[in-house]
């Protein structure tokens, strides 16, 4: 679908996915598209907090991490190797 929208010509910058599609090989085909993506990730992504750690291999899982409501920190995702910025989600119910 992305590559047809980009074939079409339709102008957009962000994708915007579930965690069902949040995979590296997605990310990186979307990156080679020079489009951004916003992704809900799954609790059990690992991540590394800074360069240091990613390079020693020091990963946390997400649900580990402690955001407040609109912060945001950066970090890598194990097995992805560009940096990406992770935020807490809001959930409002009814």
């Amino acid at each position: 679908m992305l590559t047809t929208c980009v074939l079409n010509a339709i102008k957009f910058r962000y994708v915007l996915m579930d965690s069902w599609f949040a995979s590296q090989e997605n990310f990186e085909f979307i990156l080679k598209k020079k489009k951004h993506f916003i992704a809900a990730l799954k609790d059990n992504r690992l991540v590394a907090l800074s360069r240091e750690d990613k390079k020693q291999g020091r990963f946390v899982r997400i649900s580990e991490l402690d955001l407040a409501d609109k912060q945001a920190v950066r970090g890598w995702l194990k097995g992805f190797e560009q940096e990406v910025l992770l935020g807490s989600a809001v959930r409002k119910c009814c």
